[in-house]
């Protein structure tokens, strides 16, 4: 009964190794994602101009203000607004139809930017231009796409001068595509082929059915700030500017970009280490239970352990003997975990971010931990079995 716990430990200690090298090495390919993003130097503020006070029709006056005041402030190089921001716990979608493509309808994301929220957040023009200062609510709507908008909706075309509008009757297509930006991460990592438009910041479709005053797009929700050089206190010189603007016009949350994208990494994190905690607690049980059991082992042997070495076996041919029990142990362990945490692999495999397997080198890890755990918790009865006197240990009961 004894070795079987042991055994059974030594199986759960391996799946939960194994475990715990799958969601970090998953974590790790996650945080090494090449995003598409700079977040050198870059702050993200974030405002609620609805909840201090400001109508639609006042919208674009506020953001010219906010712009020239963070202008103003020393060594602030970028100032971008946008509905929400990239990386951020935020989305909103919308059908799209492209003018000419009747039959293909699809989602895609919809962020509201201004002119230099592109260069604020680091993404890249590919295509044609970018949001323009020449944007503003009176000039003709435009609209600018990812690359994975361009693969679903044009595919070999060029969407340079295409019109796209939502697929509901009697949209007139009013946003003219005039640029592609490279595919960046926005709400997760995980999100492959996302589709997205940027509309600038106060621009509407022109035959728009909706009121101005009904229009909650218009709102920004963030402010991103890019400086020359890191700047310890953004924070106070963010929430000073805004105040001096209007003093209901708070900060609603501050980070920086770099932690904001890494909170989207937070549950992730989180499993990883709790999956590590549990295996080192797993193994730790295991090593503890094959220790106690060649430990209780090596004293009912002490009387044969004695006659052997009064006969003449070496030290050495002791401690094997006592080492093989509790290595065997430990491989009948092995011979279960492996196929049980094969089996859970399966399970998980949603969780794990490009991993759909059990790979040799997290396999190899957890093994040879397993197998170097065995070797501690045998060597050390073994050491004493060898260190036994004969003619005490043949006088024992």
């Amino acid at each position: 009964m004894q070795r079987g716990l042991v055994v059974l430990q030594a199986a759960l200690s391996l799946v939960l190794l194994i475990g715990a090298g799958l969601f970090s090495q998953s974590l790790n390919r996650l945080q090494s994602t090449d995003l598409k993003l700079d977040t050198t130097n870059r702050y993200i503020v974030h405002i609620n101009p609805q909840t201090a006070g400001y109508t639609q029709t006042e919208l674009e006056t506020l953001y010219q203000t906010m712009e020239q005041r963070f202008h103003a402030l020393p060594g602030v190089k970028k100032v971008g607004f946008a509905t929400y921001t990239a990386m951020e716990d935020n989305n909103s979608s919308n059908g799209i139809q492209v003018h000419g493509q009747p039959d293909l309808r699809l989602d895609a994301s919809f962020v509201k930017a201004n002119a230099e929220y592109f260069d604020s957040v680091g993404t890249h023009v590919v295509m044609g231009r970018g949001i323009s200062p020449r944007d503003t609510s009176t000039a003709p709507p435009v609209a600018v796409v990812n690359q994975s908008f361009v693969k679903a909706f044009f595919k070999d075309l060029n969407p340079i001068g295409q019109f796209i509008g939502s697929p509901e009757p009697g949209s007139t297509m009013d946003f003219e595509v005039v640029g592609v930006v490279e595919d960046t991460a926005y709400t997760t990592v995980r999100w492959k082929n996302h589709r997205m438009i940027f509309v600038p910041m106060m621009q509407r479709p022109v035959n728009s059915k909706e009121p101005i005053k009904n229009d909650e797009t218009l709102y920004a929700g963030a402010i991103v700030l890019q400086t020359e050089r890191p700047m310890n206190n953004m924070e106070a010189l963010a929430r000073a500017t805004l105040g001096s603007i209007n003093p209901n016009l708070t900060v609603i949350k501050f980070q920086e970009f770099q932690e904001q994208i890494a909170d989207r990494f937070t549950q992730d994190r989180l499993i990883a280490r709790l999956t590590m905690l549990f295996g080192a607690l797993a193994l730790l049980l295991a090593t503890i239970g094959l220790y106690g059991v060649t430990a209780y082992t090596v004293v009912r042997q002490t009387p044969e352990i004695g006659i052997r070495m009064a006969l003449g076996a070496a030290r050495s041919r002791v401690i094997a003997s006592v080492m093989r029990g509790a290595v065997l142990q430990a491989a009948i362990g092995l011979t279960i975990g492996i196929p049980v945490a094969l089996l859970c692999v399966r399970f998980v495999k949603a969780q794990l971010y490009e991993i759909t397997g059990a790979g040799a080198a997290v396999m190899a890890a957890a093994i040879g931990t397993l197998a170097v755990a065995a070797c501690i918790a045998g060597i050390i009865p073994a050491r004493r079995a060898a260190g036994i006197d004969p003619a005490q240990a043949l006088r024992m009961e």
